[in-house]
């Protein structure tokens, strides 16, 4: 019996397995929302923002896209997005805006929605900035620094709502101030939109880590190796 063909064989099999053992798994995930409003007598309806957020299990980063669809307001532009996340304000941060010129900070007595408090709000950090209208939406990166280091979607689903004094408006876990909308009789140039979360995971994928990639190459060396001596 050849020993070194069957020692060779069994430690691949036994790399074959732990590279089982240890393979991770990225979960992708999409949150999607739909803000709408204005239900308030004195202010327009017809408010539609739509907010989509991509991400995976294993990764601290998130993408936002914020895209206004009110076609009844040609002239529409936001002043502010507001949003609640799990956590305190201080375990995540925001870059990559486009349009460049935003930024994000504490969303406490949001604009036009009856002193609710968010976490977080996105605005013009200038006033010389782009706006973001039917046309141009707002995208940017959330990264979470917080214990564990890595979105969930329970960080999502499971924020507060801010609360509107209005109880006609509402409450919400993501907000919108809109500004120039086109008024009807007795109505306000301005409204506020109320939206929440609405979580979809999709398939996980395989992502081998570091220590599962070394033992996959050392059981192909062993299984190389044990054809060669069996030839031989």
């Amino acid at each position: 019996m050849n020993t070194n063909y069957f020692g060779t064989s069994l430690a691949t099999l036994i790399g074959s397995a732990l590279l089982l053992a240890n393979t991770a798994y990225a979960t992708p995930f999409t949150i999607t929302s739909q803000l709408t409003g204005d239900p308030r007598p004195g202010n327009p309806d017809n408010l539609i923002v739509d907010v989509t957020i991509t991400g995976d299990t294993t990764s601290n980063q998130t993408s936002w896209l914020i895209d206004i669809n009110s076609t009844a307001h040609p002239n529409i532009k936001l002043g502010a997005f507001y949003f609640n996340l799990t956590g305190s304000y201080a375990d995540y941060s925001f870059s990559g805006f486009d349009p460049t010129g935003w930024a994000v900070t504490s969303g406490s007595n949001a604009a036009g929605s009856g002193s609710a408090d968010f976490l977080f709000a996105a605005s013009k950090s200038t006033g010389n900035v782009e706006n973001v209208t039917n046309m141009q939406p707002l995208s940017f990166t959330a990264t979470y620094t917080g214990a564990g280091g890595l979105f969930t979607e329970d960080m999502f689903l499971n924020a507060s709502n801010a609360i509107s004094n209005d109880t006609v408006l509402g409450q919400g876990q993501l907000g919108a101030h809109l500004q120039s909308l086109t008024p009807g009789p007795g109505e306000s140039t301005s409204g506020f939109a109320f939206g929440n979360y609405r979580g979809g995971i999709t398939d996980p994928k395989e992502i081998p880590e570091p220590t599962s990639l070394l033992l996959f190459g050392a059981g192909l060396l062993g299984l190389g190796l044990s054809r060669r001596r069996k030839q031989v």
